[in-house]
C-alpha cells in the first residue's frame, strides 16, 4: 500500500483513532463539565502580520537608525497602523511569529535562521565543486562573526535531503560540504549536457538533409530541411522542453518542502538557493534556435516558447515562501557562461562538413552551412535570461536579492549576509477578512531619498491556528527542531496486530506533567487544558495529516499528588521505520513541547 506525497494525506496506510484514550486520571464524575475552560488565548487572539524590510542606498549598503515613523504599510491599498517595530540594525533581538505566538519568548538571544539549499540535481558537476568550496569559505568567515547564526544544509537530489540540521557549528557544516564534493553520485549533471545533445541532433538532421545525395546518405538530393525535417526538429525541441520542465519541477518541489518545514519556525528565515538556474520557459532556447535556422517558421516557434511559460509556478512558490516568512536569496552557480560560438561541441561544422572540401561546392560552402547552424548571440542571451528570470522573480517577490554572473560567489555571499543583521520588522494587526486569502503588501518610506531601495515580501497569507500548529510539528519532524518547556515525554507501548492487512497498532504514550499545566478558575474549580497533536512520517519523507485532541486536567488531580497524566494514541501503521512527532500545548499560556521519536515496526 503506497503513501501519498509529503504534503498529502495517507490513503489508508495510517489510521489515528478518532478519540484519545486517557489512561489516568479517571474520567470526571457526572455533572462536571468535560469541555475545555476558556483560555487566555481566547481572550487575546490578535493576529499580527510582521513584514521584514531592508532599506539600502544606491551602493547596496543598509540604512541604519530608521524609526517606525519613517515607514508606511499598505495592505490591498489600505493603510495599516504599525503597532510593532523592530530594528535589527539597532541590536534588538526580539522576534515575533505571524499570528498568535505558539511558544513563550525565549530568555536568550534568538539566533538568525538561514538555510543553505544546493540544487545538486540541476547543477553541473564543475559548478557544484566550485560553489560547495565557496560555501565552505563563507562559513569559515562567519566563524569570527559574533552575531549568532544557525545554518542548515539541504540539497535537492532531486528529493529534499537535510544534510545538516540547524547548527551554529561551522566545522560540522564544512565537513558535510567536503563529503558532498567527494561524492557527486548521480547528481551534478545539470541541463547543459541534454542541451548539447539536442543541438547536435537537430544540426545533424539539418546537415544530412541539406547535403542530400552528396554525402551518400538516405536523403534525396532535393531534401528541404525546414520542410522535410521540421517535424523532427519540433520533436527534439519538445522532448528537451518536457525534460527540463520535469527537472525544474523536481527542484521546485524540494524547495517547497523545505519552505514548509521552515514555516513552522518562529521569526524571519532566509534561504540561500544555489542553482544553475530554473527555466521560466522550458525549451525556449531550443525553440528560438530552430526558428533561427528556419526563419520562415519563427512566428510558430515564438508561440511555442509561450506555451511552456512557468511564471504561474514561480509566483505560487514566492507566495508560499512569503506565507512562511522566508526570504529567498538565489545565486546563479552557472557564473559567466561562455558563448555557444566557442563551444566546440555545438559550434562549427559537424559530420561530413568537418574539413571536407569536396562537399557542397567545397570548404567555403561547408563553412556557410556551419554558420547557419551555430546558435546566435541572441540565442545565448535568451538562454541565460530564461534561467535567471525565475531567480529574479523569487528574490524580488520575497524581499531578497539574486546574484548573477559571478564565477566565485563567495564575496557576493558575504554581501547577502549583511542583510541578516540589518532589517526592520513592521508589525500590524491583520484585518479580520484576510485570514484565508493572499494579501498584497506595499511598504513606503515617508521621506524617501534618491537611490534608496526598499525590499520586502510582497504578499502574505495569515494562517489559521491549526495550520501554524501543523507547520511547527512538521518542522520538528523534518528538521529535528524539538523543544520541551513542559517537560513532557513520549514512549511507545507494545505493538499489537492491526485491524488492517499488513498493519500493526502502535500505542503512542504521551506523558504530561500536571504541574506544568496552567490552572484557570472555572465553575467546577480550577482546571487546565492541554492539546495533543500528532504526525507520523516514514523514511521516504511522506507523512500523515495532523490529528489533534484537547484534554482537560483538573486541580483535584494535583491535590491527589498525581505527577503525570498519560494520553495514549493508538496508531495503525504498515511495516517500516517511522518518525512520530508529537506536540503538547498548554492552552492557557501557549507554551508547547515538540518531541520526535523514531520507531521500527516489524
Amino acid at each position: 500500500m503506497s503513501l501519498s506525497g509529503p504534503c498529502g494525506r495517507l490513503g489508508g496506510a495510517l489510521l489515528i483513532l478518532p478519540a484519545l484514550v486517557v489512561a489516568q486520571p479517571p474520567v470526571p464524575p457526572p455533572g462536571e463539565p468535560d469541555s475545555p475552560a476558556a483560555t487566555v488565548d481566547d481572550a487575546v487572539d490578535v493576529n499580527v502580520v510582521n513584514i521584514d524590510v531592508h532599506v539600502t542606498n544606491r551602493r547596496g549598503q543598509p540604512i541604519p537608525d530608521l524609526a517606525a515613523a519613517d515607514f508606511e504599510v499598505y495592505e490591498n491599498g489600505e493603510r495599516m497602523e504599525i503597532t510593532n517595530f523592530l530594528s535589527a540594525t539597532a541590536g534588538q533581538e526580539e522576534f515575533w511569529v505571524d499570528g498568535v505566538a505558539l511558544e513563550a519568548p525565549a530568555d536568550t538571544e534568538a539566533p538568525l535562521t538561514v538555510a543553505l539549499f544546493i540544487d545538486r540535481y540541476r547543477t553541473h558537476r564543475a559548478n557544484l565543486r566550485r560553489v560547495e568550496s565557496d560555501v565552505a569559505a563563507f562559513l569559515a568567515n562567519r566563524a569570527s562573526n559574533t552575531r549568532p547564526v544557525r545554518f542548515l544544509l539541504a540539497t535537492s537530489d532531486p528529493e529534499l535531503t537535510i544534510r545538516v540540521p540547524f547548527t551554529q557549528d561551522q566545522a560540522e557544516l564544512r565537513t558535510a560540504l567536503e563529503k558532498l564534493r567527494e561524492d557527486l553520485g548521480k547528481t551534478g549533471t545539470g541541463d547543459e549536457l541534454l542541451r548539447r545533445q539536442t543541438f547536435r541532433e537537430i544540426r545533424g538532421s539539418y546537415e544530412d538533409c541539406a547535403l542530400g545525395g552528396a554525402t551518400g546518405n538516405e536523403f534525396a538530393p532535393d531534401c528541404e530541411p525546414c520542410q522535410d525535417m521540421w517535424s523532427g526538429f519540433l520533436n527534439a525541441a519538445n522532448r528537451y522542453a518536457a525534460e527540463t520542465q520535469s527537472r525544474s519541477a523536481a527542484s521546485v518541489s524540494a524547495l517547497g518542502e523545505l519552505l514548509t518545514a521552515l514555516g513552522g519556525l518562529p521569526g524571519p528565515k532566509a534561504v540561500i538557493l544555489f542553482s544553475d538556474g530554473l527555466p521560466l520557459r522550458p525549451g525556449a532556447d531550443l525553440y528560438h534556435y530552430i526558428g533561427e535556422v528556419c526563419p520562415e517558421r519563427q512566428t510558430e516557434t515564438d508561440r511555442m516558447q509561450n506555451d511552456w511559460d512557468e511564471t504561474t509556478r514561480f509566483n505560487r512558490l514566492s507566495a508560499f515562501s512569503n506565507a512562511n516568512r522566508v526570504t529567498l536569496y538565489p545565486i546563479d552557480t552557472g557564473g559567466i557562461r561562455a558563448s555557444s560560438a566557442v563551444d566546440a561541441s555545438i559550434a562549427g561544422p559537424v559530420g561530413a562538413l568537418d574539413g571536407d572540401d569536396d562537399v557542397s561546392g567545397g570548404g567555403a560552402g561547408a563553412q556557410r552551412l556551419a554558420n547557419v547552424l551555430v546558435p546566435s548571440a541572441q540565442n545565448d542571451r535568451l538562454r541565460v535570461d530564461n534561467l535567471q528570470a525565475s531567480l529574479s522573480l523569487l528574490a524580488d517577490e520575497t524581499g531578497g536579492r539574486a546574484v548573477f554572473n559571478e564565477n566565485r560567489p563567495a564575496r557576493a555571499m558575504d554581501e547577502l549576509a549583511a542583510d541578516f543583521g540589518s532589517y526592520y520588522s513592521l508589525g500590524y494587526a491583520a484585518p479580520s477578512d484576510s485570514r484565508y486569502s493572499i494579501r498584497q503588501i506595499e511598504v513606503r518610506l515617508t521621506k524617501p531619498r534618491k537611490g534608496w531601495r526598499v525590499r520586502y515580501r510582497r504578499t502574505y497569507i495569515l494562517k489559521s491556528e491549526e495550520q501554524r500548529l501543523a507547520d511547527r510539528l512538521y518542522a520538528a519532524l523534518k528538521l529535528g527542531e524539538q523543544s520541551n518547556p513542559l517537560g513532557a515525554d513520549v514512549t511507545f507501548g507494545e505493538v499489537q496486530e492491526g485491524a488492517g492487512r499488513n498493519q500493526a497498532t502502535l500505542p503512542v504514550e504521551v506523558h504530561v506533567p500536571l504541574a506544568a499545566v496552567t490552572q484557570l478558575p472555572g465553575p467546577s474549580g480550577s482546571s487546565g487544558t492541554v492539546r495533543i497533536f500528532l504526525v507520523a512520517g516514514n523514511d521516504t519523507g511522506e507523512r500523515t495529516s495532523m490529528r489533534q485532541k484537547a484534554v482537560t486536567l483538573s486541580a483535584a488531580q494535583l491535590a491527589a499528588q498525581v505527577e503525570n497524566t498519560l494520553v495514549v494514541v493508538n496508531v495503525d501503521l504498515p511495516p517500516g521505520r517511522f518518525d512520530v512527532a508529537v506536540g503538547i500545548r498548554d492552552e492557557a499560556t501557549g507554551r508547547t513541547s515538540y518531541l520526535v521519536k523514531d520507531v521500527q515496526l516489524p
